[in-house]
C-alpha cells in the first residue's frame, strides 16, 4: 500500500491486546458450549469484528474531535470522475441540492459528496442503473458494457452485485501499491476486512458509515406495551444479564397469539408473538446464532455450508416455527400492509426488522424497544448481526484509467461518512431523535459492534443459479420445510456448489 498506516499500528497493537485478555481468560475459565457442541464462529476461529481500541494512542483528529484520513492535502486530480450507482438507493449515497430541503440526513449526504470534490479537485459524474436482486443482470450489463468502451472510475452497487462482477473479472483489486486505500482505518468495518481479505486481494468495501449500513442492521425490536401487560421480562435487562438467548425468546412468545380480529383464522388482523419481517430477514437468524456459510480461519477461507451443523440450524428453526404464535409475514402476506405496519399497529410483541424502522415505529407513536437478536445460548461469547440487503458497497473497474484517482475517491468517501453522514444519521436520527428510551443508545450500539460479513453469502449472485445458492436453500428449508428437505437439497446441489466455492475462490487466485 501506499503507506504504513497508523491506523494499521492501532490495530496490531489492539489485537495483540485482545489476545492477551483472551490468553487469560482461557486460563480462568474452560466451558463447553452448553447446547450439543453447535457450531459457532468463535469455535471456528472468528476474530470478531475487529472494533478493539487502544486508547492511550495519539491520532490527529479535526476540530469536532473525529479522526482524520492520510490523503494528502494537496491532491488535486483536476478531473472527471465517472460513477455509476444502483438506481433503487440513489438516496443512501446520491442526492440533488434542490431535493434537500430540511432533510439534514439528505443534507450530509450531499454535503459528503461536495467535500470530496473539494479536496480532490474533481467533479462527480453520475450515471444510474437498476441493479438489486431481480435486476442484477442489469446492473451487470452496464459495466460490462462501460469496461469496452469508457469504464467508471468507480461503482457504488447493491451488496451482492459487486462480487458478481468480480466473479466475471469486472473489479480491480484494491489491495495494491496504487491504492489509497487505507483498510485499517475505523471508516472500514474490520469485520468485513477480517473475513473478505483473501490472498492479499480485495475486491470491494462498503463504508462504515454508509447510511444503507446504518439503517440495514437487523434488531429484535418489541412492544413495551404488550410485553408488560402480559408481565413479561424487559429484554432489556435480558441482555444485561446474559440470558438473552432463542430459548428464552421461544418461551416469551408462547401462546401469545391472540384472534383479534375474532374471525376464527391466523391473518393480519390477529396478535402474534412474533413476526417475522420478510423472508429474506429469516437470515438474520442464521448469524445470530452463530452460524456461517463460511468464514476466514488464518488465511484460509472455509466452507462450512456441507457441514453438518447445518442441518441442526435448520431442524431448530424448523421447530421454532412451527407454532401459531408466529407469523412467517412478507410482503403478500400483510393484507395491502406495507412491511413493518403489523408491528406499527401493535400486532406483534416482538419484530425483527433493520435499524431504519426506529423512525417510523417513533411516528407510530408507539412504546417500542430494540435489542440485538437473541443468541444460541449464553455460552455464545457475543451477539451477531446480519446486514438485510440493501446497502451500498463500492468497487472499481478492473480497467479504470487511474486507481490512484479511483481508490482516494473511495478513501475520501469513506472517510467523509464518518465525519458528516454516520453522526447526523446514526447518532443524531437513529440513537436520539427516534429514540424514546435512553436505553436505546446502547442497544444500537450493541447491534453495529456485532456486524458480520460472509463470503459466500455475499457471492451468492455470482452462482450460476442465484435462487439455488447456499443462503437461499438455508433459508427455504426452515421457511418451507414441507417442500424443501435439507438433506435432499445439499445431495442435489453439493456438486455445484462446491464448484462455485472453488470458483469463488478461483478469483482471489494472482
Amino acid at each position: 500500500m501506499k503507506k504504513q498506516s497508523l491506523w494499521l499500528r492501532i490495530l496490531v497493537l489492539a489485537l495483540a491486546l485482545a489476545m492477551l485478555v483472551s490468553t487469560f481468560a482461557a486460563c480462568a475459565t474452560e466451558e463447553d458450549d452448553g447446547d450439543g457442541g453447535t457450531a459457532t464462529s468463535e469455535e471456528a476461529g472468528s476474530t470478531g469484528n475487529g472494533s478493539n481500541t487502544v486508547e492511550d494512542i495519539e491520532v490527529e483528529t479535526d476540530e469536532n474531535g473525529y479522526p482524520v484520513d492520510n490523503l494528502p492535502g494537496d491532491l488535486n486530480f483536476d478531473t472527471t470522475v465517472r460513477i455509476l450507482g444502483v438506481k433503487e438507493y440513489t438516496h443512501q449515497f446520491y442526492m440533488k441540492e434542490e431535493d434537500i430541503g430540511d432533510d439534514l440526513v439528505a443534507k450530509s449526504i450531499y454535503d459528503r459528496n461536495m467535500t470530496v470534490e473539494d479536496r480532490l479537485g474533481i467533479e462527480l459524474k453520475w450515471d444510474f442503473a437498476e441493479g438489486e436482486w431481480g435486476s442484477r443482470n442489469t446492473f451487470l450489463q452496464a459495466v460490462s458494457a462501460a469496461c469496452e468502451a469508457d469504464p467508471y472510475d468507480a461503482m457504488i452497487c447493491y451488496n451482492l452485485v459487486p462480487y458478481m462482477l468480480a466473479q466475471q473479472g469486472l473489479c480491480a483489486d484494491l489491495y495494491t501499491e496504487e491504492s489509497y486505500i487505507d483498510f485499517s482505518a475505523p471508516w472500514w468495518p474490520q469485520s468485513q476486512v477480517e473475513q473478505l481479505l483473501v490472498n492479499d486481494t480485495m475486491y470491494a468495501v462498503t463504508e462504515s458509515n454508509d447510511k444503507g449500513l446504518l439503517a440495514n442492521m437487523m434488531a429484535m425490536f418489541f412492544n413495551n406495551t404488550l410485553l408488560e401487560a402480559r408481565g413479561l421480562e424487559s429484554p432489556y435487562d435480558l441482555v444485561k444479564r446474559n440470558e438473552w438467548t432463542v430459548e428464552k425468546f421461544s418461551t416469551m412468545i408462547k401462546d401469545t397469539y391472540e384472534d383479534k380480529n375474532g374471525d376464527g383464522k391466523a391473518d393480519s388482523g390477529d396478535v402474534y408473538g412474533f413476526i417475522n419481517a420478510t423472508t429474506s430477514k429469516s437470515d438474520s437468524w442464521f448469524y445470530a446464532l452463530g452460524y456461517r456459510l463460511s468464514e476466514k480461519v488464518g488465511d484460509e477461507v472455509v466452507s462450512y455450508v456441507n457441514d453438518s451443523k447445518i442441518q441442526e440450524y435448520v431442524d431448530r428453526m424448523v421447530t421454532f416455527y412451527d407454532s401459531k404464535d408466529i407469523m412467517l409475514a412478507d410482503t403478500k402476506d400483510y393484507g395491502g400492509l406495507g412491511q413493518g405496519q403489523l408491528f406499527y399497529n401493535e400486532n406483534a410483541y416482538f419484530y425483527n426488522g433493520a435499524t431504519y424502522m426506529g423512525q417510523p415505529c417513533n411516528d407510530a407513536n408507539i412504546n417500542f424497544g430494540v435489542v440485538p437478536m437473541p443468541k444460541l445460548n449464553s455460552q455464545q461469547e457475543r451477539y451477531y448481526t446480519h446486514l438485510s440487503n440493501t446497502y451500498d458497497t463500492w468497487c472499481v473497474s478492473f480497467n479504470a484509467g487511474d486507481m490512484e484517482l479511483s481508490t482516494a475517491v473511495l478513501e475520501c468517501m469513506a472517510s467523509e461518512s464518518f465525519r458528516q453522514i454516520g453522526p447526523m444519521y446514526y447518532d443524531t436520527n437513529i440513537k436520539l431523535r427516534y429514540a424514546p428510551d435512553e436505553r436505546l443508545s446502547e442497544m444500537y450500539d450493541l447491534v453495529r459492534d456485532s456486524v458480520t460479513f460472509d463470503l459466500i453469502y455475499l457471492y451468492t449472485c455470482a452462482y450460476a443459479d442465484a435462487n439455488n445458492a447456499p443462503k437461499e436453500i438455508v433459508k427455504w428449508c426452515t421457511l418451507k420445510s414441507g417442500t424443501y428437505n435439507w438433506s435432499s437439497k445439499l445431495a442435489t446441489y453439493k456438486t455445484t456448489w462446491d464448484d462455485g466455492f472453488d470458483a469463488i475462490l478461483a478469483t482471489y487466485v494472482k
